[in-house]
């Protein structure tokens, strides 16, 4: 930590191995089914005191918000993969919305909630959708045509 995250109460942004550790403390966690080693994750906002990652497992997918102004990343939703099955052939629905010149939301599955995410991270060559369907293949899903 630097003097001045020190001086400020902050501390530096996780790793992604550490994010992908992270959800180990989920209540709906199963060690004998997922392994944080053999998740994938995706970083999908990030600002100078937040990020927030989509970290995909065989059987979950989470939504993990790492904020610097708190002691540790937090698990804000886990969506189990059976969940996610928004279209009768077993696709999963990832749909986005303009928020700003920055910022859009992204809504992934059936129980759809708008995540912020950061035009800047992702490409027309790579868009969003496309990144966030081929994290969901680790879920064994097929993706949703691009």
């Amino acid at each position: 930590m630097s003097l001045v995250e020190s001086l400020l109460g902050y501390r530096c942004f996780a790793s992604e191995p550490e994010i992908r550790r992270s959800i180990e403390q989920s209540k709906h966690y199963d060690a004998s089914k997922e392994s944080p080693e053999d998740a994938r994750s995706l970083l999908i906002f990030d600002t100078s005191r937040q990020h927030t990652w989509l970290v995909a497992t065989g059987e979950r997918l989470y939504f993990i918000l790492d904020d610097v102004r708190q002691p540790v990343p937090r698990i804000r939703r886990s969506v189990a993969r059976d969940d996610l099955k928004a279209l009768p052939d077993g696709r999963v629905a990832v749909t986005t919305q303009s928020k700003s010149d920055r910022t859009g939301l992204v809504d992934v599955g059936l129980r759809r909630r708008g995540w912020l995410y950061s035009k800047s991270l992702f490409s027309p060559d790579q868009p969003i959708e496309r990144a966030v369907n081929n994290l969901l293949a680790r879920l064994r899903l097929r993706p949703t045509s691009m």
